[in-house]
């Protein structure tokens, strides 16, 4: 090993100064190096978890907004086969209207969370 580990590339000590050297003894720029080294690592691994937590939600999101997207028209359906007294025994286009009423419901909220960027 050379003289100088300023002046050494595979030292940890590289790029520091003779003056900084005379300022701290080499444990404890060793130390500090070990500190910066598992800070870095720590940061590394906080990004990786906040990465994998943004892609979490961003699925969580997705299923949520194709089951809001079904539960309209379900609701619908549901609230329609309910009644006991059928509208469409007195009207001919009851059954047509209602089918449309259930596909607009689905069809606009599928296309107010597409503009979201949900679905």
């Amino acid at each position: 090993m050379s003289d100088s580990p300023a002046r050494d590339a595979r030292s940890p000590l590289a790029g520091l100064t003779p003056k900084d050297l005379d300022a701290s003894s080499t444990e404890e720029l060793l130390r500090f190096l070990r500190g910066v080294r598992r800070y870095r690592e720590e940061l590394v691994l906080l990004h990786r978890k906040s990465v994998e937590l943004h892609d979490g939600t961003r699925l969580t999101r997705r299923v949520t907004s194709w089951l809001v997207v079904f539960m309209v028209p379900t609701l619908l359906g549901g609230i329609y086969s309910a009644n006991f007294h059928q509208p469409e025994s007195a009207f001919v286009w009851a059954w047509p209207a209602f089918l449309a009423l259930v596909a607009g419901s689905g069809i606009a909220m599928f296309a107010h969370l597409r503009r979201r960027g949900c679905v």
